[in-house]
């Protein structure tokens, strides 16, 4: 079980008498335990309207968290000790919930399908640990907890989790464990970095090579360092994933993987099912090299790599690398059924921009001052692309550069940017705070990284209240380039 993700992004703060508190993540905003207790046994039905299908569905998973270590499930009757009821509460919005837990019975509430199943993730973390295992524990094992009433709804819509898969590739199965976790901490947004310059891990059918051989690489300097790390620490989960390799007919050794478009739809409908919406992530006009270096005509020139510090970007002023973006991303949305995709946009070396023909004569045509201007105007036209499909986009904060856009939302990363947050807002954007520090969880913990975390300042003063309504929420980032297998990226 994870330690680091436990951060308490969806409550707000409240303070709770040391008496009543529970060793529940995150901290409720309302908590009153007495010392009652109910204890579960096979005999404890759970009630609901099973009209409903999300609310059978919960009680499904439910049954699927406690059934291996009980070995019991608890069927769905009408008189149940256990009742899930939607009701009509203002006050706990569309996540909320109440939690009431007395020695004969327990009754969860809320307004929507979403508050019942945080209500029974807190219910989950009030019984004894054992309940996480795999195995059935011994028949007289008591699965007891405490009388309490809680009451809890998040302070912000977004609370996410991103994943990069291109530096290190994850197998759907790892990915889905990834989405567990978001679950049991009530987060609900998992956005997934699906492409960068090693490696392209979505299937388009539209452009077999993006996967073919984009998807696989000999191994790099990311690689190297994470081996000799493992060498270094004697630390197994370091190592490369012996199951990521396959052999050329040259015998050439590559590492990497990808997801077919039905594994795809596997992770979104088993996400979907624990309230977790899906961002995915494209990134361009940069970090695109698993793509430019497999299909002609989307960079500037023939000679593709790495330039100063990053690699070579797609070509804006070429209408074939405008058309392959279109192309992908039509592909992508139909396989991502929400409102928001994240188009990526930041690090552009934009040195052969300005020595090329056809970004140039795109400057010249859009009356633009030049490939700051050329950047923001890509953003803008794939923006209302994505518009017209019905989805929002998303950029680092980059994209603020050159000239934002009214209806794009900012993801803010860049601490030693900090102008980016209140100039977005009084620009009316919403705002996602990602800070590197403290929120790259990829980054080596330090002594007071969890401190940072619970303690960070999501509303700060010196933004107006009309500049605090546009900030949505918060996410933590795991960049994989020291990441290579399961327990790594779980630890």
């Amino acid at each position: 079980m994870t330690g680091i993700v436990c951060i308490s992004i969806s409550c707000s703060r409240q303070s709770v008498s040391e008496r009543d508190t529970l060793a529940l993540i995150p901290v409720p905003q309302e908590m009153k335990v007495n010392s009652d207790s109910f204890t579960l046994t096979r005999n404890a039905a759970i009630t609901l309207d099973q009209s409903n299908q999300a609310l059978v569905g919960i009680a499904e998973y439910l049954n699927e968290k406690i059934s291996p270590a009980t070995g019991f499930e608890l069927p769905v009757e009408k008189h149940g000790k256990i009742e899930f009821k939607l009701v009509e509460d203002a006050s706990l919005g569309d996540e909320g919930y109440q939690l009431k837990v007395k020695h004969s019975d327990i009754l969860i509430t809320a307004n929507k399908p979403a508050g019942i199943f945080y209500g029974v993730q807190t219910l989950l973390q009030m019984f004894p640990a054992e309940i996480k295992s795999k195995t059935v524990q011994p028949e007289d094992k008591k699965w007891t907890i405490p009388c309490a009433e809680i009451t809890d709804k998040p302070q912000f819509p977004w609370r996410g989790l991103m994943l990069d898969v291109s530096r290190h590739w994850f197998t759907k199965e790892e990915v889905l464990k990834y989405i567990d976790e978001l679950a049991e901490y009530k987060m609900n947004v998992f956005h997934w970095h699906l492409t960068d310059d090693q490696g392209w891990r979505i299937e388009i059918k539209k452009y077999p090579l993006l996967t073919e051989r984009g998807a696989w690489r000999k191994p790099n300097g990311q690689d190297a360092s994470c081996l000799y790390q493992a060498k270094k620490e004697d630390n197994p989960d370091l190592l490369l994933p012996s199951d990521r390799w396959r052999t050329t007919a040259e015998g050439d050794s590559l590492y990497g993987g990808f997801y077919t478009q039905d594994q795809i739809r596997e992770v979104v409908s088993y996400a979907a099912a624990r309230g977790i919406s899906i961002v995915p992530e494209i990134d361009m006009p940069g970090h695109c090299l698993s793509a430019i270096a497999n299909y002609e005509g989307l960079s500037c020139f023939d000679q593709v790599g790495w330039g100063k510090v990053f690699t070579s970007p797609l070509c804006p002023g070429k209408d074939a690398a405008l058309e392959f973006c279109r192309n992908v991303w039509s592909e992508v949305i139909a396989l991502f059924p929400y409102e928001y995709v994240h188009i990526g946009g930041d690090e552009v070396e934009k040195d052969n921009w300005r020595k090329c023909a056809d970004c140039q004569r795109r400057i010249a045509q859009q009356g633009l001052k030049g490939v700051e201007e050329l950047q923001s105007w890509f953003i803008h036209e794939m923006e209302r692309f994505f518009n017209a499909k019905g989805r929002r986009m998303i950029g680092w904060d980059e994209i603020i550069e050159g000239g934002l856009s009214k209806t794009s939302t900012v993801m803010w990363w860049r601490n030693w940017a900090p102008q980016s947050v209140p100039e977005a807002t009084a620009h009316g954007n919403d705002v996602i705070y990602t800070p590197a520090t403290p929120f790259y969880f990829s980054q080596n913990e330090e002594k007071s990284s969890m401190r940072q975390v619970y303690d960070y300042d999501l509303a700060p003063a010196s933004l107006s209240a009309a500049q605090r309504a546009h900030i949505v929420g918060v996410q933590a980032n795991l960049w994989a380039e020291g990441i290579p297998s399961r327990s790594r990226m779980l630890y």
